[in-house]
């Protein structure tokens, strides 16, 4: 086959999720034609979605020097660059985006380019969730929600993002964009801690949500704050019959809650629902269990 038939059938079967097929035609087309910027573009996408970042840093690199106009290369080799925590190589790419990475400032640390709150939308298997981080650069970003158990993220853990924008959501009465997960980049220590309980006043749920903030913890009401869209919202912007939803939700106060929270340990958590229930004996605590624990992916990246 020649090139371009090398090309459509490594297309046809990354299209049938054959990729080690396409991977197979692709790297055809090059021997014959390394000079070929497109190919090789194509290359470094098909190990971007599979994680492998030396190879996508490496054809992305040579997509760009053969296309030095070609902005997806570009910002594919700074996710590529960032996930190997190549800072020199992401500046380099970032700043083909006019985006400035002071590489003297970082003295070895990761950067943080406080580049605003953002949704990043969370797949893994059936589960999917919109949570909100914040983005330290423009390839990754702290969650800063506390994400339900079966997200498998935690808060605060820092997660490798996609560069092309699908859907929005509302912040500020402004519409940001949703950018896709690609893998976690850094996992947190904290765990992800339910607790369902019977509230029967608004202001029992705001005692919590302060004595958790001065506590250094993070709370997620789950009761209010989380809205099943249908998947066409999920990937666009949430439309009226949701808002409807929500809003007919919040007209009447429900006094069975469930909370996530987010904390380091049991005993931090122990000290705020004894304040708690100081405070607010009337509330009724039916269950507290530990749905996420940190310590559980530092015994398997330990084996």
């Amino acid at each position: 086959m020649n090139t371009a038939e090398l090309k459509s059938a490594a297309h046809a079967a990354w299209d049938d999720h054959d990729e080690a097929l396409a991977e197979q035609h692709f790297l055809a087309a090059l021997a014959i034609d390394e000079q070929d910027a497109v190919t090789n573009y194509d290359l470094a996408l098909l190990y971007k979605y599979q994680s492998r970042w030396a190879e996508s840093l490496r054809y992305n690199r040579r997509a760009a020097e053969l296309n030095p106009e070609d902005e997806a290369a570009w910002w594919n080799l700074g996710i590529a660059a960032t996930a190997m925590s190549d800072w020199e190589t992401a500046a380099k790419a970032w700043a083909f985006f006019g985006i400035t990475m002071l590489l003297d400032a970082l003295e070895n640390a990761a950067p943080d380019l406080k580049l605003g709150l953002i949704p990043v939308r969370i797949t893994q298997d059936d589960q999917v969730e919109v949570l909100w981080a914040n983005r330290l650069d423009p390839a990754r970003a702290q969650i800063v929600s506390v994400p339900m158990p079966d997200c498998g993220v935690r808060y605060h853990d820092i997660v490798l993002i996609d560069g092309a924008p699908r859907g929005t959501r509302i912040l500020h009465g402004k519409e940001v964009p949703v950018f896709d997960w690609l893998e976690f980049w850094q996992r947190s220590n904290y765990s992800t801690y339910v607790i369902e309980a019977n509230a029967s006043q608004e202001l029992a749920v705001n005692t919590l949500d302060s004595l958790v903030v001065d506590a250094g913890l993070a709370l997620e009401d789950w009761g209010s704050n989380v809205q099943m869209l249908c998947k066409a919202c999920s990937e666009g912007i949430p439309h009226e019959h949701h808002d409807q939803v929500a809003a007919v939700a919040e007209t009447k106060w429900q006094p069975e809650r469930e909370f996530g929270v987010a904390a380091l340990n049991d005993q931090a958590l122990a000290d705020v629902l004894d304040a708690w229930q100081a405070a607010h004996p009337e509330v009724e605590i039916i269950e507290v269990y530990n749905a996420l624990d940190a310590d559980e992916d530092a015994e398997g990246e330990s084996e």
